[in-house]
């Protein structure tokens, strides 16, 4: 008597059925200190811009606008010693790129889709070369330094209002680039990744250094809040006490 097995259960693909596969969306582009970086970068420029010609508000801009600064020295220093996908020299390889993008060009070869890449990365190049500037303007003119106040607003509004050209541009770009390629190119800002097959190009996602970026974010916005409130809580005191000395006398 002959006994016949079983046929072999058919064996599924593990590559097909991976865990990490099936729940990784897409690759890993740009690392969370980058993004933490972009996020707050963007947060502290619209908050010092919208409280800019408010008296009301001046210490609110004056802290997001070091707390700008700051973040501008971040990614600079993370820029220069940072992991190979966060260098600024990226920047600097995607914009010099627009002498071979002009030769095509001239022969009736125009790509839309490289001149806003072109253009993203010479946006964002030229905002980083206005911050600094522009923190340091607006610090000269807070402290009044040599007298100079008026004439030092004057050109910190000029370097603000290059700085908000620069970010409407980078918007503008971003959406006409996405239209161009069909796929939201602002996502991996925010995820880090991007659709599509391939291996990661960001070994290491490096959250821990977002959270201390973010950490010492808010702890330096908190600390100025404070130390704001209580000048302008002596002050009006102070004030208070000189009223009644006058009335006194």
């Amino acid at each position: 008597m002959t006994f016949s097995t079983p046929p072999a259960a058919p064996t599924m693909d593990r590559a097909a059925t991976s865990p990490a596969q099936t729940a990784r969306p897409g690759r890993l582009m740009i690392d969370a200190p980058v993004r933490a970086f972009h996020g707050l970068f963007a947060l502290s420029f619209a908050g010092a811009w919208l409280t800019a010609e408010s008296e009301r508000w001046r210490d609110v801009h004056v802290t997001l606008g070091y707390a700008f600064g700051g973040l501008l020295l971040f990614r600079l220093v993370y820029g220069l010693i940072g992991p190979r996908q966060a260098r600024l020299t990226l920047l600097w390889r995607r914009v010099s790129g627009l002498g071979d993008w002009l030769h095509h060009a001239k022969a009736g070869r125009v790509d839309l889709a490289r001149a806003a890449t072109l253009g993203m990365g010479a946006a964002m190049l030229l905002l980083m070369a206005v911050a600094a500037p522009l923190v340091l303007t607006g610090y000269a003119g807070y402290v009044e330094w040599l007298g100079m106040d008026d004439a030092l607003k004057e050109i910190h509004e000029f370097f603000a209002n290059s700085a908000m050209a620069l970010v409407l541009a980078h918007l503008v770009l971003i959406a006409l680039l996405s239209v161009l390629r069909r796929r939201n190119l602002a996502t991996p800002m925010l995820t880090g990744r991007t659709s599509g097959p391939g291996p990661d190009l960001v070994k290491a996602n490096r959250g821990w250094l977002a959270m201390l970026v973010l950490v010492a974010y808010l702890g330096f916005v908190g600390w100025q809040t404070v130390h704001a409130d209580l000048n302008g809580v002596a002050t009006r005191q102070s004030d208070r006490h000189g009223g009644h000395h006058d009335d006194d006398d």
